[in-house]
């Protein structure tokens, strides 16, 4: 990835310089350019490719990306890798503050992008659609980012017409909006915590009539396990001289026995690091 395309190598401070300079380096044409969810990977995206071929709306969904680089986007429009997120954490995050990332996206959606005849926010969304269902899956992050933009295209279309799948409590003002997603929906969808979200919406619009927020809730309430499994306590980690003591103690095992006896003692090593010790002291009792 070009280090011009990386929004942590800005330099500038203030919000409008930083912005136009972002903007500047997207649109020079110098870069190749992809579609964009052909760019984007990981297993968030793989789900995500599914939902216009797999769900039971497919043939009317289209999918929209939320991007902290380019704004609100069709998922075919052509981009350049590029490197800019909501996330606070990241080293090329937008910003740190609810205001910092809210600026940000209202400036996206104000700047004409990639394709300026097509919707930029979720409200010139809602607007080109009033009778049209939209279901934003959104983190956190996104969540703060866009919030004010999902709450005003929420008024635009009916009833229970707009939702938004994600964590609860990250923003308080989409709680009349949100699908709530939590921990112990995984035992249901399965997959990484990374795509916890894309994995619960998919479930989710697999599992109702229609794409309601009313049904969509229903169906999340009955993707929570009853009884969800106790995740498994951590075991005690022990040091590499401790682990060559308890090897040296034991009968002679296999690893892979002697490995699963230590950790019904409520302690712990890593499966390749266990291999390699007993393997060095197996072979020091065998040497002559």
């Amino acid at each position: 990835m070009p280090a011009q395309l990386r929004l942590g190598d800005l330099t500038h401070r203030r919000p409008a310089a930083r912005f136009a300079a972002w903007t500047a380096r997207l649109g020079n044409g110098v870069h190749p350019h992809y579609r964009a969810v052909d760019l984007y990977a990981g297993e968030h995206w793989q789900v995500a490719r599914t939902f216009t071929t797999d769900t039971p709306a497919a043939k009317k969904a289209m999918l929209w990306i939320a991007s902290a680089g380019y704004g609100l986007i069709p998922a075919d429009t052509a981009i350049c890798a590029y490197s800019a997120t909501f996330s606070a954490a990241a080293r090329d995050t937008v910003g740190a503050s609810l205001a910092e990332v809210a600026d940000w996206w209202q400036r996206l959606g104000d700047w004409p992008g990639p394709e300026p005849d097509r919707p930029r926010t979720l409200t010139d969304l809602a607007r080109r659609g009033p009778d049209a269902t939209i279901v934003a899956v959104l983190s956190e992050a996104y969540q703060r980012a866009c919030g004010d933009d999902l709450l005003s295209a929420a008024t635009i279309l009916g009833t229970d017409a707009l939702s938004v799948v994600g964590p609860p409590d990250a923003h308080p003002q989409l709680a009349d909006v949100l699908v709530p997603v939590t921990a112990t929906m995984r035992h249901t969808v399965g997959g990484s915590l990374q795509a916890l979200n894309v994995r619960a919406a998919k479930y989710l619009l697999e599992h109702t009539a229609d794409s309601s927020r009313a049904a969509l809730r229903e169906a999340a309430c009955a993707a929570v396990p009853a009884n969800p499994p106790v995740p498994r306590k951590a075991g005690q980690r022990m040091s590499d001289a401790e682990v060559r003591a308890y090897i040296r103690a034991q009968p002679s095992t296999s690893a892979t026995q002697s490995l699963r006896q230590l950790r019904d003692t409520g302690r712990s090593c890593e499966q390749g690091r266990f291999g390699r010790l007993h393997a060095e002291i197996r072979e020091q009792v065998h040497r002559p």
